[in-house]
């Protein structure tokens, strides 16, 4: 199998790296529009194949979308981040034309292939990917919902002082600061529910932590 990450970015490079490591797929191209990024950043993890032990073979180019051909999936982290005291929703002017050549670039070369899409606004760029690509909706998936729900376990093993492997806790609604939503009436540590441990101003911080830990970051 082949996987094509666009953007060798702080997540772009960490989301090859993990690919990587993994041995998922046979081939990773990590692609990115700076000439010499990915290169370099794909020979890098390769230099340590010897000492992690994977077999998993990553290519760095530089905006060669040829060299994406028959991926079965790709995953898009280009665009421009946040900076502090952004909203998610600020970076749709920009990142909205990024998301959208991206897409029609994979689909030239990969036209059977499932998107991943983590690129901010995160949910805006999947309906736009959507949209643009044509694709059905079960090839389109955006990310939002499987990080904010880590991120809401995390901090409940903060204030629970346990293992965030422990627990049961998932987000639904948008990837943003005011539209996700934590669920942590039917959050569970051990398979009891959380509200046994903590009081309900703990529960209540919990909640708003998740809720801006992106921004926070």
């Amino acid at each position: 199998m082949k996987i094509t990450v666009i953007g060798a970015g702080a997540v772009g490079a960490t989301t090859a790296d993990n690919l990587v490591r993994r041995n998922i797929a046979e081939e990773i191209i990590l692609l990115d529009i700076k000439e010499g990024v990915a290169e370099g950043k794909a020979q890098d993890m390769m230099q340590t194949s010897a000492l992690l032990g994977f077999d998993s073979k990553i290519k760095g180019v530089t905006n060669d979308y040829l060299q994406t051909a028959g991926s079965a999936v790709a995953v898009i982290t280009s665009g421009i981040p946040r900076k502090p005291g952004m909203t998610r929703e600020e970076l749709i002017g920009t990142n909205a034309g990024i998301v959208k050549t991206v897409v029609e670039n994979l689909l030239e070369y990969s036209p059977d292939i499932i998107i991943l899409v983590v690129s901010n606004p995160m949910d805006t760029m999947t309906y736009l990917a959507l949209k643009s690509s044509g694709l059905p909706k079960n090839r389109i998936i955006g990310m939002g919902g499987a990080l904010d729900s880590a991120r809401f376990k995390f901090q409940l093993s903060e204030k629970l002082n346990a293992s965030a492997n422990d627990l049961n806790a998932i987000v639904i609604g948008g990837h943003g600061d005011t539209t996700m939503i934590p669920l942590i009436k039917h959050a569970t540590w051990n398979s009891i529910p959380v509200s046994h441990f903590l009081t309900e101003e703990e529960q209540e911080d919990v909640v708003k932590k998740t809720m801006v830990g992106g921004a926070t970051l």
